[in-house]
């Protein structure tokens, strides 16, 4: 009987198992210095120190300002960048290392500092940081797409990122209720102590980081450095963006990456409080114990998924799985009237199964299909431009989930959310919270698949493009 989950990929395209690992393993570094900033700063920069939501907002939108000029320049540099260790792998483990030993500096900010005062050190703090970040991002990302030139090869390698992110993931989702611990709590009474909590935590995620993201650089190979791009000219920054957005595909391609993410972003930080207010009745302790149980409960079923939706997108193409997806999110989204009750906190798992697809279907086949685009390109340009994609990709994402986490809080006052009052929120706003928290995201998942709708690199089209580049410039 024939096996259905049997790979298809030539021998030849193959990437071995060691580096597939290896390259997994470096994306956790992506939770560290993204996800998992963007999922606690709100909460402890706002519950526990008392900045204005507002505040933080414009903080994270400035960071990603800042990004707009440091990811391009960090693609563009790689891109041209000539070592007998290749142009990717140098940055990667110098990066992972001054990304780590700076990531515990915005989390120890003094207590006592005025609203401006703690402005101005998580604004100047982000900056610092994500420059060291983007100097490992960039060739990072750029360097799986050149690890394979096979259309399905190319999403095994990101299941293998998607199934160590899973464990970020995990890990993620209990940071608030292991910073609320008596352990760190400073308070005589006892009682959770996020700031103090965070600071700690900040430090073991800082060797977390050193450690996995330097493994990238230390064990990857660079598939083309050595035939192709060692040899080819050197591309200007703004030649190298002007042709960027000038191809196609990849505008979709944003198109689908944003909507998902305006859609999940704009909420990712109410989901504590719409916990916390809403199915918890203000038990911030009970609120961060529901965080961490259902990241626990969705975890196992998000790790079994993703060799699945490899098969599903193997067998049916890219785009069927993320029609797929975002449908069923979509369902699961609608799900929380049904499952977020006081009356059994714990029924939350179910929606969190429903929505969990949606991200491991996009980050399944996002980055293989950024790997098909570069080969479009590089039929019409005659280069390899992983770089400036990756660049352009990681900046317009960083971008939307600055804007996301800005509109947030903007979110969270249009809820009629004031901190001043504590546990006992104003009539109807526990209510408006968890209503946002649906609605929002099902509006922009709809947009995404839209654009899925636009997307024309099928297997058939990239089949075709393969065989016209090998002509042109042989098998590598």
């Amino acid at each position: 009987m024939k096996n259905p989950f049997k790979s298809k990929v030539p021998e030849a395209d193959r990437v071995p198992i060691g580096q597939k690992i290896a390259y997994g393993l470096g994306g956790q570094l992506e939770g560290t210095a993204v996800w998992i900033p963007k999922a606690n700063l709100t909460p402890v920069f706002n519950i526990g120190l008392g900045l204005d939501p507002v505040f933080i907002g414009v903080i994270l939108m400035i960071w990603r300002i800042w990004d707009a000029f440091t990811d391009p320049i960090m693609g563009n540099i790689s891109d041209n960048t000539r070592t007998r260790w290749g142009r990717r792998r140098p940055y990667i483990v110098v990066g992972a290392l001054l990304t780590g030993l700076f990531m515990p500096f915005i989390w120890w900010m003094p207590h006592g500092l005025s609203q401006w005062q703690m402005a101005t050190w998580l604004g100047l703090g982000g900056i610092v940081f994500y420059s060291l970040y983007t100097l490992w991002a960039m060739p990072y990302y750029s360097l799986q797409l050149e690890m394979t030139p096979d259309y399905d090869e190319r999403t095994n390698i990101t299941s293998w990122r998607a199934i160590s992110q899973k464990f970020m993931l995990l890990t993620s989702g209990w940071i608030l209720a292991l910073a609320t611990l008596p352990f760190f709590s400073t308070h005589a009474d006892g009682s959770p102590d996020l700031v103090n909590g965070m600071r700690w935590i900040s430090i073991g995620l800082g060797i977390f980081t050193i450690i996995f993201g330097m493994l990238p650089g230390l064990f990857v190979k660079e598939r083309y450095y050595a035939k192709e791009t060692s040899k080819q000219p050197r591309q200007p920054l703004i030649a190298g963006l002007k042709q960027t957005f000038r191809t196609p595909p990849f505008l979709w391609l944003l198109v689908i990456v944003i909507s998902k993410n305006l859609g999940v972003g704009l909420v990712a930080a109410l989901g504590f409080y719409v916990n916390a207010y809403y199915v918890c009745r203000g038990d911030l302790a009970l609120a961060a114990k529901m965080q961490g149980l259902k990241s626990t409960a969705v975890f196992l079923p998000g790790i079994l998924a993703i060799p699945f939706c490899t098969w599903l997108s193997s067998r049916y193409g890219k785009r069927f799985l993320l029609y797929l997806t975002g449908g069923i999110a979509i369902t699961g989204y609608l799900s929380i009237y049904i499952f977020y009750t006081p009356a059994h906190p714990w029924m939350q798992v179910f929606s969190g199964l429903l929505i969990g697809p949606l991200a491991t279907g996009l980050w399944l086949v996002a980055p293989s299909m950024q790997a098909d685009i570069v080969d479009y390109d590089e039929l019409a340009t005659g280069k390899r431009r992983e770089g400036s994609f990756s660049a352009v990709f990681s900046w317009v994402f960083k971008a939307s989930t600055a804007a996301t986490t800005g509109l947030s809080g903007v979110v969270l006052v249009w809820t009629g959310y004031k901190a001043v009052y504590g546990s006992v929120q104003p009539a109807g706003v526990a209510e408006s919270l968890r209503d946002f928290y649906i609605w929002i995201p099902v509006g922009f998942i709809a947009l995404s698949l839209f654009a899925v709708s636009r997307y024309k690199l099928t297997r058939e089209r990239m089949i075709e493009i393969r065989a016209e580049l090998e002509a042109r410039r042989g098998v590598i």
